[in-house]
């Protein structure tokens, strides 16, 4: 893909310049497989207090977060509940109205800088560009994540294969499924190995098989020593992929536990029951 005199390219590289997907190190990391993280002195998330306020709407109200580095960590909480606005503070998208909030160690405030080195995010909304190839996204911003090129074509490949793409790597995003931009969007977020992933809603939209290759690739980043956050309404996937779940409910943290004490604690015996039994609830309680 030649980008010096292609007006798609320079589109490309402007959107590219904004978006989430580049919070990476790019000078450390430069390598092609996931790096195992060494022991930390600190948890990978610490949250106290935080609020957010819309106008006249508090989506986090008072939110307190401690998520231990290497785990995979699931946010649960219906529509609105401020899963996504959560999220995007933790990774300096939006700024907090209060409390205070640390990623590996840096106050996402003061050193936000720091945090984007460290952090990949998958947001719910697909971040492709439709007019380039799914080999072409990649590759793009592999190099812009500061990638050889040799170096962005091999993890380009590596990852259309793992997110089975292969077959329509150089078929223009705009002819896509749903599910295979989704895929393609997630892929993105693992081009450079990070610390921590941030991935809101990721399955959200595929089919089972899909899901289960998601699955696999959320557990091989923690098994390399990542932190994973993740947010879902999918409550078997969260009880199948989290160490620890929280359950938020109109901006706090309703419940907090692993996925087996919050069903011994709440008496249910699935975790949809006790995600039901806690969003209903007008009080909540700490698991």
């Amino acid at each position: 893909m030649d980008c010096r005199a292609s007006d798609r390219c320079l589109r490309l590289l402007a959107w590219a310049s904004a978006m989430h997907h580049l919070i990476l190190d790019s000078l450390v990391r430069d390598n092609l497989a996931l790096t195992t993280v060494t022991e930390k002195r600190y948890p990978a998330i610490e949250a106290e207090g935080l609020r957010k306020r819309f106008g006249g709407t508090e989506a986090v109200r008072g939110l307190d977060l401690t998520v231990a580095a290497g785990s995979i960590y699931g946010l649960l909480g219906p529509n609105g509940a401020g899963k996504t606005t959560t999220v995007k503070i933790l990774a300096t998208l939006l700024r907090p109205d209060g409390g205070r909030a640390a990623v590996l160690g840096h106050d996402v405030v003061r050193d936000a800088a720091a945090v984007r080195r460290k952090i990949a995010l998958a947001g719910q909304a697909a971040t492709v560009d439709e007019d380039l190839t799914g080999r072409e996204n990649l590759l793009f911003l592999g190099l812009l994540s500061g990638l050889s090129r040799s170096g962005a074509r091999a993890r380009a490949a590596d990852l259309l294969e793992a997110f089975d793409l292969a077959g329509a790597a150089r078929k223009q995003v705009k002819a896509y499924s749903g599910g295979m931009r989704r895929r393609l969007d997630l892929a993105a977020s693992f081009l450079v190995p990070a610390e921590l992933y941030f991935l809101d809603e990721p399955t959200t939209g595929l089919d089972p098989a899909a899901r289960a290759q998601v699955w696999q690739i959320v557990r091989a980043a923690a098994d390399s020593g990542s932190t994973v956050l993740l947010t879902t309404q999918y409550l078997e996937e969260a009880d199948r992929l989290a160490d620890r779940v929280a359950v938020i409910s109109h901006g706090t943290v309703a419940a907090e536990g692993t996925p087996a004490a919050l069903k011994a604690n709440t008496g249910k015996t699935t975790l949809d029951e006790v995600f039901l039994a806690l969003t209903q609830a007008t009080e909540g309680s700490t698991v």
